[in-house]
Parts: C-alpha cells; sequence; structure tokens
C-alpha cells in the first residue's frame, strides 16, 4: 500500500479509501490510484487485517443505466423472481453518468458473487478491476459486440427482425419504413439487418427508407412528414423497439394518417407499453424476463466453471400480431 502511494503521490488513507470504494474522493485521484494499483500489482482484500478476500456465493448485483422503464422493469422482475427461486440475495445498483465510475470497486467492496450488467458493456479499465476482484460477469443484451470475452446472454434479434419483414411482406404492403434507433447498438443494427432480409426475401423490389431516432417514444411527426406527404398508403413501418412505436403513433396522430389502415406498424420487445397503445402493437417479443432469469442461472455456471470461456446464450424471439397491422382487403 506503502508503494501504491508513493507512487501515485497521495496519502495511505487516500488509497485505502480509493480501493475500499469508501470515503469521497475526486474521480481523477480515484481512477489514477486505481490503475497504479494494478500496474503494481497490488490487490487489497476487501475483509480486514489481511484475512483471505471472499465474495458471497448468496448474492448478486444487477447493474443498470437506467431504472423504471419497461425494459429494465421486466428484468429487475425476471432477476428477482429467479434470485428468489435460487437463494440468492438481489443488489440493484445504478451504473453512474461518470466515465470514472466505479461500481466495481463498489461491487467488490460489497462482496458480491457475481454481476449482471444490463445493457452495459464494462470498459477496459473496469473489465480489469473484475478480474482482478474475481467476480464472475455476465452481460445482459449488451449493446456492443461481445468479442467472446465475457458471457453473455440475449435474444434471437435478427430472426426477430426477419419476421417482422416477412409479416409486414405478406400483408401486400410494398413500401416500408425501419425506424432505427441512435446510437446504433448492437442489437438494432441485427434487428434491421432481419427486416431488410425479410422485405427483400418476400417484396425485393419494395422500397425501404431508414429513419434514425432516438430509442424513446418522441413524436416522429417531423421525420415522416416528408416521406409521407405523397405517398401512395399504406405504409409498413417497423420499429426497432415499442418505444419508438409509439412514437409513429403520435406521428400518425400529428399528420392524421390511421394505424392500420394508412400505417401498419411493428414494435420490438412485446413490454407492457404494446398493449397499452390504442390500437394494441404488433410486436416482436422478446423474453425479457426469462433473460434476466437465465443470467442469474448463468452466474451459477460461471462461478462452477461449467460455463464456456465467452458463451453466448439467445433465447428465441416470437412475433405477437395485434390490431396495429391488417392486410389491405380487411379495411
Amino acid at each position: 500500500m506503502a508503494d501504491v502511494a508513493a507512487a501515485a503521490g497521495v496519502s495511505l488513507s487516500t488509497v485505502s479509501r480509493a480501493l475500499s470504494g469508501r470515503g469521497d474522493l475526486p474521480a481523477d485521484t480515484r481512477s489514477r490510484v486505481q490503475i497504479v494499483a494494478r500496474e503494481l500489482g497490488y490487490q487489497r482484500s476487501p475483509t480486514p487485517r489481511g484475512r483471505p478476500s471472499t465474495t458471497d456465493p448468496r448474492m448478486i448485483e444487477l447493474v443498470l443505466g437506467v431504472f423504471d422503464d419497461p425494459w429494465t422493469d421486466e428484468v429487475a422482475s425476471g432477476a428477482r423472481s429467479a434470485a428468489a427461486r435460487l437463494g440468492y440475495d438481489l443488489v440493484l445498483t445504478s451504473e453512474r453518468d461518470d466515465p470514472a465510475d466505479d461500481w466495481p470497486t463498489r461491487a467488490a467492496a460489497r462482496k458480491s458473487g457475481g454481476i449482471i450488467l444490463g445493457l452495459i458493456r464494462p470498459t477496459q479499465r473496469q473489465l480489469a478491476q473484475l478480474r482482478g476482484f474475481n467476480i464472475p460477469v455476465v452481460l445482459l443484451d449488451p449493446r456492443s459486440d461481445a468479442h467472446g470475452e465475457l458471457e453473455s446472454i440475449g435474444t434471437t434479434d435478427e430472426a426477430g427482425g426477419y419476421d417482422a419483414g416477412i409479416h409486414l411482406a405478406e400483408l401486400g404492403i410494398r413500401r416500408f419504413i425501419v425506424v432505427v434507433g441512435h446510437p446504433p447498438f448492437r442489437f438494432g443494427r441485427a434487428r434491421e439487418a432481419g427486416f431488410r432480409r425479410g422485405i427483400e426475401e418476400r417484396v425485393p423490389d419494395a422500397e425501404v427508407t431508414t429513419v434514425k431516432a432516438s430509442w424513446t417514444d418522441a413524436d416522429l411527426a417531423p421525420a415522416f412528414r416528408p416521406l409521407l406527404s405523397n405517398a401512395s398508403l399504406p405504409v409498413g413501418v417497423f420499429t426497432c423497439n415499442d418505444a419508438m412505436a409509439a412514437g409513429v403513433y403520435r406521428a400518425a396522430k400529428t399528420l392524421g394518417l390511421r394505424i392500420p389502415e394508412d400505417l401498419s406498424v411493428v414494435g420490438f420487445d412485446d413490454t407492457p407499453l404494446a398493449v397499452s397503445l390504442v390500437p394494441p402493437l404488433t410486436t416482436i417479443r422478446q423474453p425479457i424476463r426469462q433473460m434476466a432469469s437465465r443470467a442469474v442461472e448463468f452466474i451459477q455456471e460461471v462461478r462452477s466453471g461449467t460455463a464456456r470461456p465467452g458463451e453466448r446464450i439467445e433465447l428465441p424471439t416470437k412475433l405477437i400480431v395485434r390490431e396495429s397491422t391488417c392486410a389491405p382487403g380487411s379495411r
């Protein structure tokens, strides 16, 4: 510890606070101490008086960037149910909007037996910390490709997009809009690719226009107005999540268009939002609760060494047809 303090230019007490995750420290100071400690090969036991470091095999952390939205509500519910069934305590941890966020150190201080990262991919610095603490990690629906470094669980995004494309094509529609999320996360790219493959397979001469939007329910009327002002209706619309589908509904109302008569809309996720929309939304169901539940079980497998390094598990999607799509002849 004295060597770390000298190399980082701080006091012993500052080193102790930085490595324990306790106390108020400037983010750059904490980060500098952690980097120096790793470079020197120093491993601090999270238990006092030099006793061997241990983790609590009965406690798992679920780390999310946000809470209280439809997706994270489903994740928390699924993880909580599985944790209770398997005898775990579940800790909910928020990723702070700070590049120097020290949640790995906080997790180590709590002696967590495993970490599930929802929609998050750790930075190289955080990944080095987690390895140093020997805490198993499972990525849940990561935003970027896993590259085989960490175990991950998700859904068949590309297949779901394909099913959406086939469904809209079979309605006899010949013009389509795909609403993609920005930033272009891994799962969004896969959903768009699957959708385009389905359309190309069934309607090879179809016009497919891309609209970029935030991953929210913001009104898409400004983007849709120039595309639909002189368009031949109906138009098939696929959105890469249900929230953006709600933005399409708002745009339809603003532009005086009807769903499904003018716009046949398919979303992705099947969160409770889908059935609350009027008319209820046709969507691709990803088994969010089951994914979170499986992630808890996956932690057990990683801890026991039965999981393959970098293993990826995908649960199947399913097309759920509701009143936001209909065939031209049914109008």
